[in-house]
Formats: structure tokens, sequence, C-alpha cells
């Protein structure tokens, strides 16, 4: 199961449904770029967001 990310540019949260995608709490499709950034789908913004691990990254 995948845990919540925060995003520090909205002080939301991105819910992941893989290692690289998820919707925030605006409904927003996010696609994850780096570690701690992510891209809005719908406007096209980078944003700054808490460490996006994958779940392999647990063993």
């Amino acid at each position: 199961m995948c845990t919540a990310i925060f995003d520090y540019n909205d002080n939301d949260f991105i819910m992941p449904f893989n290692n690289k995608m998820g919707i925030d709490s605006k409904g927003n499709l996010m696609r994850r770029l780096d570690e701690y950034v992510a891209l809005d789908m719908n406007s096209g913004k980078f944003h700054y967001t808490s460490p996006w691990t994958e779940d392999d990254d647990d063993k």
C-alpha cells in the first residue's frame, strides 16, 4: 500500500495509485518526476513534495 505524499505547493496530499502517478485531494492528476518533484498534469506546474518512495524501497 502506498502512503500519502505531502504537496508543499498546495499544502495538501497526493495519493499515489502506482509508482509514477497519483491524484491529489482536489482531483488533479499528478505525475512523479523525481523523488521530491511532481508534475500537475492539469496545469503543467511543478510541485515540490515529501519523498515519493516506491513500494520496493521498504525491502
